[in-house]
C-alpha cells in the first residue's frame, strides 16, 4: 500500500505542485501551533461614545479645577475674618485688621516664590479653617466668653504665622542679593 501512494504521487505530482496555499493558510497554521487566537478588537458605537463622552469630562473637570484654583489662588486665605461678633473684645478686630495686611504683604512678596507662597496659604487655610469652626459653634455654645477666647487666639496663632512667613521671605530675598553682591564682587 505504501507504494500504491508513492507510485500515485509520482505520477501527478504536476497536478499537487501546480497551486499554492494562500498566506491566511499559513497564518492559521502558525497560529495553530503556538496556541495564540487572533481576535480583531472592534469598537462598537456605543463603546466609542462612552470613550469620547468621558473624555469631555475629563477635559470638563480639568478645567473646572484650573479655574477654580485661579479664583482662589489670589486670595491669601481665601475668606475675610469676620469681627461683627456681639460681645467680641476691640482687640479681635485690631487682629482681624493686621492679618489682613499681612495677608496683603505676603500675597505682593510670594510672586517671587509661588511654591512656598502655596505652601504658606495652606497653614493659613488651615488655621482660617479651625476659626471658622469656633465662629460656627459660637451660635449653640452657652459659654460664648471661652469660645470668643479661642477665636482670639486663633487669630494671634494666624497672625504669628503671618509674621514667619513674612520674616522666611524677607530672609530668603537678603540672602539671594547678599549672594549677587558677593558674585558682583568676583567679578
Amino acid at each position: 500500500m505504501n507504494n500504491e501512494l508513492k507510485k500515485f504521487i509520482e505520477d501527478n505530482r504536476g497536478d499537487f505542485d501546480d497551486k499554492a496555499p494562500s498566506g491566511k493558510v499559513w497564518e492559521k497554521v502558525e497560529a495553530a501551533m503556538t496556541g495564540k487566537k487572533e481576535r480583531k478588537f472592534i469598537l462598537t458605537p456605543l463603546f466609542k461614545t462612552g470613550i469620547a463622552a468621558a473624555l469631555v469630562l475629563m477635559v470638563g473637570f480639568g478645567i473646572y479645577f484650573i479655574i477654580d484654583k485661579n479664583k482662589t489662588g489670589n486670595n491669601v486665605a481665601g475668606t475675610e475674618i469676620k469681627t461683627d461678633i456681639p460681645d467680641a473684645p476691640p482687640e479681635m478686630n485690631q487682629i482681624a485688621v493686621l492679618i489682613s495686611m499681612k495677608q496683603e504683604e505676603l500675597k505682593t512678596l510670594g510672586k517671587d516664590q509661588p511654591e512656598l507662597y502655596q505652601q504658606f496659604t495652606n497653614d493659613i487655610t488651615q488655621l482660617d479653617s479651625s476659626y471658622k469652626a469656633l465662629e460656627n459653634q459660637l451660635s449653640v455654645t452657652p459659654n460664648r466668653e471661652m469660645l470668643i477666647e479661642a477665636m482670639i487666639q486663633n487669630l494671634q496663632l494666624q497672625l504669628n504665622v503671618l509674621n514667619q512667613q513674612l520674616n522666611i521671605i524677607h530672609q530668603i530675598k537678603q540672602s539671594k542679593k547678599d549672594s549677587h553682591e558677593k558674585n558682583d564682587q568676583t567679578i
